[in-house]
């Protein structure tokens, strides 16, 4: 993807057609898809392996009371079972998405630009999964983060985009500062406090080794160790939009659609959850550590969800979905079953980018992202219609489609956790609330703009289906929805996962409490969709502008404000902190030096104006400097004697 990236950057304005470049990135995208899946079938075959390639960059040798054991910084490659299902997620759908974007995308300008940072974006993530250490694999997160601004402000010419992509750049990047702080607080602990030999001493922060997978055999209870937990969080809630970081990932719907599916299903917010699993893998967290993701994880989950019942936008309810789903994944990791919540990550990939690419299907043919102007879609727009119920049952957890079997996971690996850990109840209650109102927010969604009869707005072009480059990836994406929860009873796959877990974070055994919690909550799910059909079915619109509910649909409307919120702290309290500091740059640093630059210029010039020529002047200063030294003489000599023959 790095060769596409270069490519179609450098010789894409020069092709015929710009069309061509697209091809030419769909064409690098397969061959990732390739090697993607053949590393991801050699691991579900032999899901014992590991291959691991590394180079020194820089070593450092032993200093006594810092690094006794000395530290590596090393460069490599590692394919392991968890980069393995990661790179399926990431080429699987980069390829589908590449190939709708050829006609979602044909009528735009800068489409060299588009497909160029779309490949690098791909070559950035791919780079990231098989990343040997944390070093490098914060290379890579930057690189990511790069490509989201470019990609969410690909209309930079309008005022809200730049907007909406500066932000995201912004938020995220106060999430990656915490994760390079983490980093930095494991590699001073480790590097000084570690174990002699191995892993730990050779700087294991930096590099993840051949070992298998030690399952948090390093983690341990020190407060600084909690410190380095809290900031890997943060990183990870910057980057998968999680509370109080989630504020960026709405605002991002204005860039393309299809960027849009990359950034929600296999890229940007899905490595925040790989780098929490990774750090629980391979460091462990502390128990405070695991308690605050486990919060974190299961009050975004809600939080999001009811964000996404009143909103207009068809993107941004699927928007708000994703932030609550990565809720669930990044809970099922603090409660120590991180295999869950990559697996949750694997099926949620395909059933996200399926919803995201129905709904481009639906804007493409109607120019609109407003629910309440669609309508009436399910007979001229059959396919779309399919496609997007198949996703939605998916997401709302619907058998046997792939959502209800990693998303039951998540809640009976956490809820076999609530004996031994209390805290974690509340927020499992309101991850378990959350599958109720998945069911209703999306079927909303589907209702609003496929059922009934007619457009609701008839100045809306004639809906149609899209062209087979766009229907394709729809069709393939609606298969994997299904078949991607049913590798769960694939043997092979199974390995896979219970390799990558180790010694922990292996998904709780089947059992009668499962059974029953699994039917409460595909019960919710359905009566989700059940209420959604009685308010919104067959065309019906409820009016909502009356008392008590318009001001809770304002208010979810308004995300709680908390954007407004931050918008306030930085126009008064970072821009009044701004200002104070500008003052005293200017009138304490600033004017204490050019005070003392006037002084010294007036000292100077005084200075120099006894500086006349006149040798008769001089001759005058030389007496005069004379009789000063011979009174100072007499004046102190008395004294000096005194002392003398006194001592």
């Amino acid at each position: 993807m790095v060769v596409s990236f270069v490519v179609v950057g450098l010789a894409g304005t020069r092709m015929k057609r710009l069309e061509w470049g697209g091809w030419v990135a769909v064409a690098f995208s397969a061959a990732a898809l390739l090697v993607g899946l053949l590393i991801g079938v050699g691991e579900m075959l032999s899901p014992g392996s590991y291959t691991d390639r590394q180079y020194t960059w820089l070593h450092l040798p032993p200093a006594p009371g810092a690094f006794p054991h000395g530290v590596s910084l090393v460069v490599g490659t590692l394919v392991d079972p968890i980069s393995a299902l990661m790179l399926i997620v990431v080429t699987v759908v980069g390829f589908l998405v590449m190939l709708y974007s050829i006609e979602y995308m044909h009528r735009d300008q800068g489409l060299p630009r588009y497909y160029s940072e779309l490949s690098l974006f791909l070559a950035a993530m791919s780079g990231l999964v098989i990343s040997d250490n944390l070093l490098e694999f914060f290379i890579f997160w930057e690189l990511v983060g790069l490509c989201s601004y470019f990609l969410i402000g690909f209309y930079y010419e309008r005022p809200a985009v730049a907007s909406a992509a500066k932000e995201a750049f912004l938020v995220t990047r106060v999430g990656d500062v915490m994760f390079l702080l983490g980093v930095f607080v494991y590699f001073y602990y480790y590097a000084t406090s570690g174990p002699a030999g191995g892993w730990a001493a050779n700087g294991f922060v930096f590099t993840r080794g051949t070992a298998p997978f030690l399952a948090g055999s390093m983690g341990g209870s020190s407060p600084l160790l909690t410190v380095a937990g809290i900031m890997i969080l943060g990183g990870a809630a910057g980057k998968s939009a999680q509370f109080p970081l989630h504020v960026w990932l709405p605002d991002a719907m204005v860039g393309p659609t299809t960027v849009s599916a990359l950034i929600h299903a296999a890229t940007m917010v899905a490595a925040g959850v790989y780098l929490l699993a990774v750090t629980s893998l391979f460091l462990g967290f502390t128990a405070v550590d695991q308690l605050a993701i486990v919060a974190v994880g299961g009050f975004t989950a809600f939080f999001a969800a009811t964000m996404a019942v009143v909103h207009p936008d068809i993107k941004r309810v699927i928007a708000y979905s994703t932030i609550s789903q990565l809720g669930y994944m990044v809970m099922a990791v603090g409660a120590g079953f991180a295999m869950v919540g990559l697996f949750h990550l694997f099926t949620h990939a395909f059933f996200k980018a399926l919803l995201f690419l129905a709904a481009g299907s639906v804007i493409h043919a109607l120019g609109t992202q407003d629910l309440f102007k669609m309508g009436g879609l399910r007979k001229p727009m059959r396919l779309t219609a399919a496609c997007f119920a198949i996703g939605g049952l998916a997401l709302a957890g619907i058998p046997p489609f792939a959502g209800f079997w990693s998303k039951d996971d998540v809640l009976s690996s956490v809820y076999s956790q609530l004996g031994a850990h209390p805290a974690y109840w509340p927020f499992f209650l309101l991850a378990f609330a959350t599958v109720f109102l998945t069911g209703y927010y999306i079927f909303r969604a589907w209702f609003l703009a496929f059922s009934g009869e007619t457009v609701r707005d008839p100045t809306l072009p004639h809906p149609h289906e899209p062209p087979w480059v766009m229907t394709v990836p729809m069709v393939v994406l609606s298969a994997l929805a299904v078949a991607s929860g049913l590798l769960i009873f694939v043997p092979s796959f199974q390995s896979l996962l219970l390799v990558g877990a180790g010694a922990t974070g292996i998904p709780p055994t089947f059992s009668t409490t499962d059974l029953l919690l699994s039917s409460a909550s595909v019960a919710l799910a359905a009566a989700g969709i059940l209420v959604a059909w009685s308010l919104w079915g067959n065309g019906r619109v409820v009016p909502t502008e009356i008392g008590f509910a318009e001001s809770v649909r304002r208010l979810l409307l308004n995300r709680y404000y908390f954007k407004a919120g931050y918008d306030w702290i930085g126009a008064k309290g970072v821009y009044t902190v701004a200002r104070a500091a500008d003052f005293f740059d200017q009138f304490v640093i600033d004017g204490t030096i050019h005070g003392f630059e006037r002084i010294f210029g007036s000292l100077s010039d005084r200075l120099r104006r006894i500086q006349s020529g006149f040798v008769s002047d001089y001759a005058a200063y030389i007496v005069a400097g004379l009789i000063t030294v011979f009174v100072l003489l007499l004046l102190v000599a008395p004294y000096v004697v005194s002392r003398i023959g006194g001592g």
